[in-house]
């Protein structure tokens, strides 16, 4: 992932929500790893219902969209605060 260059006039309080924002989306990708590795584990489960795997498919592609826009909120944000 790159990293994008901080503004040096920007307040300290806004960075670091900007890293929270990047840490979040972080916490989602990892989060869409669990999903996926568990609905694979219950397509190999013969008691798991069916629809299982693809429901946490879906939360997983949830988790990706999240952690796409919590990206893009934290470089609007040091966009805004370079302005």
């Amino acid at each position: 992932m790159a990293t994008e260059s901080r503004p040096t006039t920007a307040a300290p309080e806004l960075l670091a929500y900007v890293d929270g924002l990047r840490v979040d989306a972080d916490r989602m990708d990892g989060y869409a790893g669990r999903l996926r590795g568990a609905a694979e584990t219950l397509d190999h489960c013969a008691e798991a219902p069916r629809w299982s795997g693809a429901v946490l498919e879906r939360q997983a592609t949830a988790c990706v969209t999240a952690a796409i826009q919590l990206r893009a909120a934290a470089a609007a944000l040091l966009a805004h605060a370079a302005q």
